[in-house]
């Protein structure tokens, strides 16, 4: 299972695939960023405040707050 977050609208969602890419709260469609696969260790972006178990440390790209994900290690 891995964490997929919208860059466009910050939905983070746990999937064993790609979500569906329609209806995005922000127009259009989703843009799905694969951040990594699901595990028991805590991280949150210093910029966006995402919060989401990791089996290390997440995909820095695609922050929605602009540039890269900030992962610190709780």
């Amino acid at each position: 299972m891995k964490n997929y977050q919208c860059s466009k609208c910050a939905t983070h969602i746990k999937k064993d695939s790609t979500p569906s890419y329609g209806g995005c709260p922000k127009g259009g469609n989703h843009d799905w960023k694969d951040l990594g696969t699901v595990g028991n260790d805590n991280y949150q972006c210093k910029k966006c405040a995402l919060l989401v178990q990791s089996k290390s440390t997440p995909s820095y790209g695609g922050c929605p707050s602009g540039g890269n994900h900030d992962w610190k290690k709780l």
